[in-house]
């Protein structure tokens, strides 16, 4: 937002250059940078035009003569909206502008002694639409530089965090300099008389806080005067006409978007409602918007005239034929706001302000005002108004305690300054003893709230530079991280240790991942995604992995060893995972050859090694698992594929990428995954977290580490031979032989042999360990009896390979 300097000293009697007072705002929490209006441009003045002809030569061009009050000038141009009478300004022989000196020139046989000049070509203006044209009272003959102030008006630029709206204005700035500066600020009331006559409004919605509209009839459209214009173009606005240029004007200088519809083109009452459902409405930029049933409009009894705080109908805009207006001055939701401008891309002036909250108590005062100006600029007057304040302001009181204030600071500050402060703010305060009563003004309704809010607005007008430095206060006392912080930093710094790399991903992704993986996409969907490669919150963070491992492709990178651990997401509930990616070369080695041997020390990853690290993770967490082949998710390979199971639920998966998935993601066929659960995050708080099938909860019922004396006496190893059906799982055959005798201490596989199609050889090493003496091979033959006795109550048809 730019506001002019001089505009902003009409409200507070202040003398200090502008880059000290900018400085003092930055102080503050107002960010504000300065600059001057334009750039000074010798050789330019005003001068009034004697006469205007068309070229005889040239079809376009006009031959107009020109005085200074000294000199007479005959000058060349284009512009078809200079008159005789108008004072213009002229750029003298011996000019620069935009970069060329301005010279004599012949058009045909016409000498022109000079350039009669537009805003564009004084460079304040992007773009203009003819020459600028002065007040018909401008003094004839002075320097043109003086009479815009270009090279010399300061310009403050502001930018303001989204809760400070009340900064967008004028008056707004003028009362943070007050304030900082301990200065009077001044204002105006309008001399307006209110008719008791009404119009008609009717509010069919629950997104209107307050709506006023004015009916001024008989106005006279035309140029705004030099005055209005000026602060307008120096606000970095456009001027339009007198009405238009006024409800700009009061926008700037109050922070209260007005609209002027013209009152003829109304086809019956104003109505406030949501819009219908693909309802049609050509906007005043000329295009054409189609909005929803979650849109506000400004209606007639036809059709939609305006979209509610955000932008007008072209059919019912203020042209040169416009004779009498209805002045709108209201106060939309900003949520509502926000809302259709966001869907609608559209940002304007009022827009940004509503979205930022507009102070509900001004809204009638910049209507008079705005009426005010009307009446004396286009000679209107007023026949009707209707106030309609449909959720009145209730002042809210907050409780100021100055020790709040001590604690906070850490300085004592004054009970009477820091009432000062705040009615410098125009925050009334009442001090009440130990305390003070503080209500909050409408105009800081959206981020006043609490007193830790009061505390911030004493502290930033002090100046938070005048308080002494001081270290925290931090208590010495040791204190215990919790348990979920130390399992998390356990899992990341294995990994990092594992020489994996984290990667950090978005939490949305997109459906066409899924359908390739041939999973279904997730239920949850974003509403207004920008990509539609991020529309829906993944339920599993493999589908980034591959994203990421695509990317790296692209830039060559095939080696990689890739963890994630974060949000996976569910109608009822979150889940947080950790997943892994890996392909290409585990050891990134070399070859060696010579006469007597060769060797590669490179190793690429493969299941085994993928294995490890899972089972390697999950024994340094203290959790015992399985693995299970059953129901193999169907982006993975059947037959290299595993579910880790632990407690009998699953908690994840490990595996290598199917091959022809890899080959439609075009990635390395040795492309191998796994993702585990972590924690579950119910979506209602007061719901149980630790839930079966999630690492946390075994890690915090896992059984504490106990340590056993050394053995006494040797174990004793027999290699068994167990035949048994095709389909057996050899990893439950495992588990159930190591728990069928006390004395087996370790049961290590190392073969498995299909004897014909329907029976195979699972050969194990088992080591039998007596603790309390040695054991003979009686003994022994005697629990390898017993063990397949047990064993045979589950596999009936297992026997002993001979």
């Amino acid at each position: 937002m730019k506001i002019p300097y001089s505009w902003i000293k009409e409200f507070v009697d202040i003398d200090i250059p502008a880059e000290e007072v900018a400085e003092k705002l930055n102080l503050v929490g107002v960010e504000t940078t300065v600059s001057k209006f334009g750039k000074y441009i010798p050789n330019i003045v005003t001068v009034k035009v004697e006469s205007v002809e068309r070229h005889p030569e040239r079809e376009k061009l006009f031959v107009c003569k020109v005085n200074d009050s000294y000199k007479t000038y005959q000058v060349i141009t284009g512009a078809d909206n200079v008159k005789v009478g108008d004072v213009v300004i002229l750029a003298k022989i011996g000019a620069n502008i935009l970069g060329k000196e301005i010279k004599p020139t012949t058009f045909g046989s016409f000498l022109s002694e000079g350039m009669l000049l537009s805003l564009e070509e004084l460079e304040v203006e992007e773009k203009s639409e003819g020459l600028f044209i002065l007040d018909p009272d401008t003094p004839v003959g002075k320097d043109a530089n003086d009479v815009l102030g270009l090279g010399k008006d300061d310009i403050f630029e502001i930018e303001i965090t989204p809760n400070r709206g009340d900064v967008l204005s004028v008056r707004g700035v003028a009362r943070e300099i007050a304030a900082a500066f301990k200065l009077k600020k001044k204002d105006y009331n309008p001399d307006v008389s209110i008719p008791t006559q009404t119009v008609n409004v009717n509010i069919q919605t629950d997104k209107v806080l307050r709506y006023k509209a004015t009916v001024i009839k008989d106005v006279k459209v035309g140029k705004s005067p030099l005055s209005i214009r000026l602060k307008l173009i120096k606000s970095g606005l456009s001027v339009i006409n007198n009405v238009v240029d006024i409800t700009n004007y009061i926008l700037i200088q109050e922070g209260q978007p007005l609209h002027a519809f013209d009152l003829d083109k109304l086809e019956g009452d104003i109505t406030v409602r949501n819009a219908y459902e693909g309802e049609k409405i050509i906007t005043l930029d000329g295009i054409e918007r189609t909005l929803t049933s979650e849109d506000i409009v400004i209606a007639d009894g036809k059709k939609a005239v305006a979209i509610a705080g955000v932008i007008g109908g072209e059919n019912s805009k203020i042209d040169e034929s416009t004779k009498n207006i209805l002045l709108e001055s209201a106060v939309f939701d900003p949520s509502s706001v926000r809302k259709t401008a966001k869907r609608l891309g559209i940002l304007t002036d009022s827009s940004y302000r509503f979205e930022r909250g507009v102070d509900v108590e001004n809204c009638s005062l910049a209507s008079d005002k705005a009426s005010s100006l009307i009446i004396s600029y286009a000679n209107g007057n007023i026949t009707a108004v209707n106030d309609l304040y449909i959720r009145k302001y209730q002042p809210k009181t907050v409780v100021l305690r100055p020790e709040f204030i001590e604690k906070i600071l850490g300085e004592t500050v004054e009970t009477k300054e820091v009432e000062n402060i705040l009615n410098s703010l125009e925050i009334p305060a009442e001090n009440q003893e130990d305390h003070l009563n503080v209500i909050i003004p409408s105009f800081r309704a959206y981020d006043l709230e609490r007193e830790i809010d009061l505390v911030e607005e004493v502290a930033r007008i002090k100046g938070y530079d005048s308080f002494n430095p001081d270290y925290p206060k931090i208590s010495t006392l040791s204190f215990k991280k919790p348990t979920e912080y130390e399992f998390d930093t356990k899992i990341r710094q294995f990994f990092l240790d594992s020489g994996f790399t984290e990667c950090l991903n978005y939490t949305f992704t997109s459906p066409q991942m899924y359908n390739a993986l041939s999973l279904p996409v997730p239920e949850i969907h974003i509403q207004n995604y920008i990509l539609k490669t991020q529309s829906v919150m993944r339920d599993t963070l493999v589908v980034s992995l591959l994203q990421n491992q695509i990317e790296n492709l692209r830039f060559g990178k095939k080696d990689l060893a890739l963890f994630e651990i974060s949000s996976a997401f569910f109608k009822d509930h979150e889940s947080i995972n950790v997943a892994g990616l890996v392909s290409g070369k585990l050891v990134e080695g070399f070859k060696y050859t010579s006469k007597d041997k060769s060797f590669d020390t490179s190793k690429d990853w493969d299941f085994l090694n993928l294995k490890g690290v899972v089972e390697n993770l999950l024994l340094f967490l203290g959790i015992d698992f399985d693995l299970s082949d059953e129901n193999i998710l169907p982006f993975l390979h059947p037959y290299e594929s595993g579910n880790v199971i632990v407690n009998n639920h699953q908690v994840g998966y490990i595996g290598r990428i199917h091959p022809q998935l890899s080959l439609n993601l075009e990635i390395p066929k040795n492309t191998w995954v796994f993702e585990l659960k972590l924690k579950y995050v119910p979506r209602q708080l007061e719901k149980e977290s630790l839930k079966e099938g999630y690492l946390y909860t075994y890690y915090l019922n896992k059984k504490p580490v106990v340590f056993n004396e050394l053995p006494k006496f040797p174990p004793v190893k027999r290699d068994l031979a167990f035949v048994v059906d095709v389909d057996t799982k050899v990893g439950f055959l495992l588990k159930d032989l190591k728990s069928a005798s006390t004395i087996i201490k370790n049961v290590k596989l190392f073969d498995v042999y299909f004897i014909s199609d329907d029976k195979k050889s699972v050969a194990v090493s088992v080591e039998f360990l007596n603790p309390d003496k040695s054991l003979s091979d009686e003994e022994v033959n005697v629990e390898v009896e017993e063990i397949l006795n047990k064993l045979k109550l589950k596999y009936p048809d297992i026997e002993l390979r001979k």
